[in-house]
């Protein structure tokens, strides 16, 4: 097992802190973390780079994610060339968003949508196998996104096989889901996890209001509402043994939530 953390919380835990960047890096090695989550506008200009700036620290790159608009444009060039970015960067892994459909689309329209991105992401798991690098999908929290709960994942997983699912621990309460219900459903596909709890206590973090009217905060990973050790539990019987990446995006004390996330899942696995 692996603990990884999205390179967006380095990020913003420098500009909190007034640290430098290099600096953070170093602290969040020493807690334990040893790979991060890059977006791919992050990488596009020079991902070697961002390679050689993580192994300087002794981590290295887990997971690459960017936002697809499959739904209305194929872009199979920018398609390859987030598969190039993600293997030049080190990643062994992918994570796409394909796009997000309006609730006032017409079901022709709708279906049609949901066609091209499950199509698009077909082609992008064949071009990314040619690069040892494997495509996943994840339970978005947003009402605009057909890949929110575990059905929805599942009919993409059912058109794509060779597409593994990130499972987000913490994106199911959005809808109203129940995580480890939705676990048992797509565990057999889960090849990445995203530790994401989540606070119904306010906090300075900034809120999400999920579609049940419940307000959501960022919380350090074991510290919050959702039952990250059962899923830890499931998966881990199931075989699983790969990278938990942290999750907390808007956290009040970035770098104190990593710490305090990474020593929860060193002693929790």
């Amino acid at each position: 097992m692996q603990i990884s953390v999205f390179y967006n919380h380095v990020l913003e835990a420098a500009r909190q802190t007034g640290l430098a960047l290099e600096d953070v890096l170093s602290q969040v090695s020493r807690f334990g973390i040893s790979q991060v989550e890059l977006d791919s506008d992050q990488i596009k200009e020079n991902p070697e780079g961002m390679a050689k700036l993580l192994n300087r620290h002794g981590l290295s790159a887990s997971c690459v994610y960017g936002f697809f608009d499959f739904g209305n444009h194929r872009q199979e060039e920018e398609a390859a060339r987030f598969i190039d970015d993600a293997a030049s960067a080190g990643a062994g892994k992918v994570l796409v968003i394909p796009g997000f459909l309006q609730q006032t689309l017409a079901p022709p329209q709708r279906e049609s949508a949901l066609k091209n991105m499950a199509e698009a992401v077909r082609r992008m798991c064949d071009y990314a196998e040619q690069k040892g690098i494997t495509v996943t999908m994840e339970d978005f929290d947003d009402i605009a996104a057909p890949f929110a709960q575990s059905d929805e994942l599942l009919w993409f997983l059912s058109q794509a096989p060779k597409l593994g699912c990130t499972f987000d621990t913490g994106n199911f309460i959005y809808s109203g889901e129940n995580e480890v219900e939705a676990l048992d459903k797509l565990i057999n596909r889960v090849v990445h996890v995203h530790c994401k709890d989540r606070s119904l206590e306010p906090n300075e973090g900034a809120s999400k209001l999920a579609l049940t009217g419940t307000l959501l905060y960022p919380s350090p990973v074991g510290s919050g509402c959702i039952q990250i050790r059962e899923t830890l539990k499931r998966v881990r019987a199931h075989g699983y043994d790969g990278t938990l990446a942290i999750e907390h995006f808007d956290a009040p004390d970035q770098l104190s939530y990593m710490r305090q996330s990474a020593e929860w899942l060193l002693s929790a696995w």
